[in-house]
């Protein structure tokens, strides 16, 4: 059985390359000329153009590597990670489910004997993605016999 990965990366990973191949030659040119004006005692506009276009460098190599987000909704039939934005991140394990009540917009999972709930708001996914979602959450309901309805 497939497993559900959505994620809403905004660039491809040329440009990512191009960005990353852009900072590090940034970074070392701008390093390069704030060490050499460091030394030779001139601390004037250049100087201080070259720490702010190194610190832009390390921004912008930090967001093309470190800073990048990972998957805002993870499905298989283990378990549910969502970072959705605007909500905490949550993982809730499928072992743990006991029913599961699928909205227009949300999923809510019924946990450890209907005892706690776990609410997925998916407002924030594309048309495609939400119905791609229910439509995994319901294929794992049928696979692991768990029941479910629509609200």
């Amino acid at each position: 059985m497939n497993e559900l990965n959505i994620n809403y990366e905004g660039i491809s990973s040329t440009r990512k390359v191009a960005n990353i191949v852009t900072g590090i030659y940034l970074a070392a040119f701008t390093l390069y000329f704030t060490v050499t004006e460091g030394i030779a005692s001139r601390f004037g506009f250049f100087f201080f153009c070259a720490i702010i276009g190194f610190i832009l460098a390390a921004i912008l190599i930090l967001s093309n590597t470190l800073w990048l987000q990972g998957s805002i909704l993870k499905i298989d039939t283990g378990s549910v990670t969502s970072a959705l934005p605007k909500q905490s991140k949550v993982t809730i394990d499928w072992t743990s489910v006991s029913r599961v009540n699928i909205g227009i917009s949300y999923i809510v999972f019924l946990i450890n004997g209907e005892k706690k709930q776990r609410r997925l708001d998916l407002v924030t996914l594309r048309y495609e993605d939400v119905l791609a979602t229910k439509a995994k959450i319901v294929e794992i309901c049928e696979y692991k016999n768990i029941p479910y309805q629509n609200d």
